[in-house]
This record gives structure tokens, sequence and C-alpha cells, in this order.
């Protein structure tokens, strides 16, 4: 697994925990940390906040 991957894997599951509504204001500091702690973490969030915005838009085909 490549560190892209790893970001990649980190930023979707800070994503899920947040759709979920399992942010805690704990879980929010340490998420506020990983974004501040490597700009590839930021990418890799932001990137991943757009695919899953976008799938949620694209309606289920039949």
């Amino acid at each position: 697994m490549t560190a892209a991957d790893a970001h990649w894997q980190t930023a979707l599951d800070w994503i899920m925990l947040q759709q979920q509504g399992e942010l805690t204001p704990e879980r929010q500091a340490q998420l506020a940390a990983w974004l501040r702690a490597d700009p590839a973490h930021r990418q890799a969030y932001d990137e991943a906040n757009r695919v899953w915005l976008i799938t949620g838009l694209i309606p289920p085909s039949t």
C-alpha cells in the first residue's frame, strides 16, 4: 500500500464517521490535527469528500 493509498483510506474513514454522525468533539480534534499534519492529508480528504458527494448524487441504477 502506498502512502497515497493510506491517506485515501484514512480520509474515507473520516468521511464515513462524519456522515454517520459519529464525530465527537474529541474525534473532530483528531481530524483537525490529521488534516494539519500533512498537505497530502487535506488533499486526500477533499478528494474523498468530493467522491462521497458525487456518488450520493447519482441515483441507483434499477
